[in-house]
């Protein structure tokens, strides 16, 4: 008995001792949608012509929009991507934005890729496919330097580091929560 009563207070003691306990300064990250102000933060580039992207932007879905630019861009063979096209492409694009060399190399050997899983909730949609997983790596490759240091930016730098991409749509409410594509996995915010 007094075994247990001897643990009670060594139990007792111990929690009301002023022990300093270590807690993590780091801020609780909220993933979900992509924050608004991630293009801007972390510069991210325009990679479509404007062109292109205005003549496609009245498309009726995204799906439709990312064909059609891949279709003007001349990146499309028939309804499949020609990786060796846009794999040109961005080498001409790295070549002219050194920064961003990382973010295009991670991109060409993770979404140029044969079979490349759907990233959303469209299915046979491989121009969506791709822009979705090309703009994942750019966000997780941007480079330090091109961050903005304004404090507004620091919750989206956090996200970046953290989160998973995934395209709006998968917020949706018609969508079921966890059954779009490339978001199964998403660690829901508090």
């Amino acid at each position: 008995m007094f075994g247990v009563i001897g643990l009670f207070v060594l139990m007792f003691a111990t929690c009301r001792a002023n022990v300093a306990v270590s807690r993590s300064d780091t801020p609780q990250v909220y993933c979900g949608l992509i924050p608004d102000k991630l293009n801007s933060c972390g510069h991210l580039p325009t990679i479509v012509s404007a062109e292109s992207a205005k003549k496609c932007g009245s498309s009726s879905n995204s799906c439709q929009r990312m064909t059609c630019i891949f279709q003007e861009s001349g990146w499309m063979d028939g309804k499949s991507v020609n990786n060796a096209k846009l794999s040109e492409y961005l080498d001409h694009f790295s070549s002219e934005h050194a920064d961003w060399t990382a973010a295009i190399q991670h991109a060409k050997t993770t979404c140029l890729v044969p079979n490349l899983p759907a990233q959303g909730f469209h299915l046979n949609c491989p121009a969506y496919d791709v822009v979705t997983c090309v703009f994942r790596s750019f966000v997780w490759n941007i480079p330090p330097s091109l961050w903005s240091s304004s404090s507004d930016c620091e919750p989206v730098r956090q996200y970046a580091a953290a989160c998973p991409v995934c395209p709006a749509d998968c917020f949706s409410p018609a969508i079921p929560v966890g059954s779009c594509n490339a978001c199964r996995a998403l660690p829901r915010s508090p």
